[in-house]
């Protein structure tokens, strides 16, 4: 699981167990970047239903 289980959006939560290394937006996905030195990819979300995809 990535770092989103803990978050109360549902949007967030549908995405909490894919296998990509999510960070939810604050602090920490800030630390780690830099730590890192790699620039942060932001996503504005996206929601569908199965019908949709």
């Amino acid at each position: 699981m990535n770092r989103l289980g803990g978050e109360t959006s549902p949007y967030l939560l549908q995405h909490a167990d894919n296998p990509v290394d999510w960070f939810p937006w604050g602090e920490e996905a800030f630390a780690e970047a830099r730590r890192r030195d790699v620039p942060l990819l932001v996503s504005v979300g996206c929601s569908a239903c199965h019908w949709c995809r």
